[in-house]
């Protein structure tokens, strides 16, 4: 595709914002159309398009559209850097690569992306649900006594009703360092320190989406490791996560 078709493709179709959750969004969009490796981005072709689709952008909300012009700026620098002459006396490992830091950007929220499709799916197909027991509310127990272990279907279930507290906010910044390793590491902190913890324990960053889908990413990699179970006692409360170890010591 050349670059005029490129040109006439976008402005025949105004580009609606809203039509992508982001800027992160839209940079995938071209990825995936122009069929490119994600670790290796031709930046250059990818930062043009991009300017070309923010040339057509409609948006009710200004504050979307700087958004996008931020990220726009970002992809320039990142151009401008990469067109540096590289020192000769450099070692190749010391060269940093420009694109790393958006591309592991781009990693974790296709990481979201995918673990959204993947709820709404079950959204849609209610078979996968299991309702809690009605029977429980009707028990003179504490809440404590109540806690009963989770499957991943029904996680899963809680963690899109918890999404749902997030519609309003920025899907992510492009600035913010979190990663699932980041919350693992917390996490077996915890676990050794008291052999269990709640989910909330894991959540620094209060408000931040990109911290509270790590979070969630670390427990479903806890548990497929069998490195701990999750447990709630009520319908989309907090969760417990409890060591894997500690939980076969007590012959549950």
């Amino acid at each position: 595709m050349n670059d005029n078709t490129q040109v006439a493709e976008v402005s025949n179709t105004e580009f609606k914002v809203n039509n992508f959750e982001g800027p992160l969004d839209l940079l995938l969009f071209l990825i995936n159309k122009n069929e490119v490796n994600i670790y290796d981005i031709p930046i250059s072709d990818i930062t043009e398009q991009y300017l070309q689709y923010l040339d057509y952008a409609v948006s009710p909300d200004l504050d979307n559209l700087v958004e996008f012009y931020s990220m726009a700026a970002n992809l320039l620098y990142i151009k401008s850097r990469m067109l540096l002459p590289v020192e000769v006396e450099l070692d190749e490992g010391d060269i940093e690569d420009p694109r790393t830091e958006l591309v592991d950007k781009l990693i974790e929220y296709q990481k979201y992306k995918k673990l959204s499709e993947l709820m709404e799916e079950q959204e849609n197909d209610a078979e996968w649900y299991f309702e809690r027991k009605k029977i429980q509310t009707a028990l003179p127990f504490n809440e404590d006594e109540l806690w009963e272990r989770l499957d991943t279907w029904e996680l899963l279930k809680t963690f899109s009703q918890l999404m749902s507290n997030y519609k309003t906010e920025h899907i992510l910044d492009l600035y913010e360092e979190v990663s699932v390793n980041e919350k693992i590491t917390l996490m077996n902190e915890l676990l050794e320190k008291k052999g269990e913890c709640l989910f909330t324990d894991l959540i620094i960053r209060k408000g931040n989406l990109l911290d509270v889908v790590c979070a969630f990413m670390a427990i479903l990699e806890a548990v497929k490791f069998k490195m701990a179970s999750i447990w709630q006692n009520r319908m989309f409360g907090d969760i417990k996560i409890k060591a894997w170890e500690q939980e076969n010591g007590t012959g549950i």
